[in-house]
């Protein structure tokens, strides 16, 4: 039997936190992120309108020419836009750098839309709002299980939220080797949470020591992944899973991600409470600029899932 991904259902009306279904809900949560680094998230809070209204937009935003797209670019690392990359050409990626900027979604809609957009901003706050809840629930379920309660409010306020829609185009050749053709390469996400939406494409897989696993998800369920810099605050506790994505059929894949990712002025460091004896520190402390402009690098790129145990490991 071929292996999945932990499902873990957040949609029972009773998951609140201290009661019995958020601790069993916790200890999945915990379990998975140790061992997979992701999950399959059941999650009912974000309608069926508002997911068709996202990809519908995403499929509209990514027929504008090279030229107007090209208006997301930004000197920033990992921000912006993404594609033109000769050995990844299905790939084109748009960012809104930071949701909770006041502004920031119709800001985004005006590089498309000049005059405006109201119903694309309403999607996207109405798609993301629910999304940020979700992260903040698991986000207080790790740190609930590791004894690092009173470390949420602080963890919480150390975050900000980017927002990618992401095309694969499919591939003009059919042929079984060009099925197989990546889309992206493998890596691992830098920062706390990733929550992914999809639409009904599959094409994401998750390493496990030596096997890729196929990511083949609900149509209404969301990937949750944990992130280099979630790693290196619980000192190890957690798996930050290397990732990729592979083309064939003969469908555009697109991709929704949510990034919950540390404040540029936060320094990334386990506290003292999580290392000792049994749990020597794994990694340095550092500041997420300084991690993103590494991976920019071609030494970065050339590490692949391997860069951030170079760049901050001990």
């Amino acid at each position: 039997m071929a292996s999945k991904i932990p499902s873990i259902n957040f949609c029972n009306a009773k998951l609140k936190t201290g009661s019995a279904e958020w601790e069993s809900t916790r200890s999945q949560v915990l379990q998975a992120l140790q061992e997979y680094g992701c999950f399959e998230a059941i999650y009912d809070k974000v309608s069926s309108e508002t997911r068709e209204a996202m990809f519908a937009n995403s499929k509209e935003i990514f027929e504008f020419p090279l030229e107007t797209k090209l208006k997301n670019l930004s000197d920033k690392p990992l921000h912006g836009y993404k594609g033109m990359i000769p050995n990844l050409p299905s790939y084109e990626s748009l960012c809104i750098p930071d949701l909770l900027e006041s502004q920031s979604v119709e800001t985004f809609a005006n590089i498309f839309w000049p005059n405006g957009k109201s119903d694309f901003c309403n999607a996207v706050r109405n798609y993301s709002k629910p999304l940020m809840e979700l992260d903040e629930m698991v986000t207080m379920m790790v740190l609930e299980s590791i004894g690092m309660k009173n470390y949420i409010d602080e963890f919480l306020n150390s975050s900000f939220f980017r927002f990618r829609f992401t095309r694969y185009k499919k591939l003009a050749a059919q042929s079984e080797k060009e099925n197989n053709k990546l889309g992206l390469v493998g890596h691992t996400d830098g920062g706390w949470l990733t929550i992914i939406s999809q639409n009904g494409v599959n094409g994401l897989q998750v390493k496990k020591k030596e096997e890729w696993i196929d990511v083949n998800i609900a149509p209404n369920s969301f990937v949750v992944l944990s992130g280099d810099s979630f790693v290196a605050w619980t000192n190890g506790r957690l798996h930050s899973p290397v990732h990729r994505v592979t083309m064939g059929g003969d469908s555009d894949r697109f991709s929704i991600q949510l990034f919950s990712v540390p404040k540029s002025d936060y320094i990334i460091e386990a506290p003292k409470e999580l290392v000792d004896e049994q749990h020597p520190l794994l990694f340095k402390p550092y500041d997420i600029t300084g991690y993103f402009e590494y991976i920019g690098t071609k030494a970065g790129a050339r590490a692949g899932g391997d860069a951030f145990k170079i760049y901050c490991g001990v």
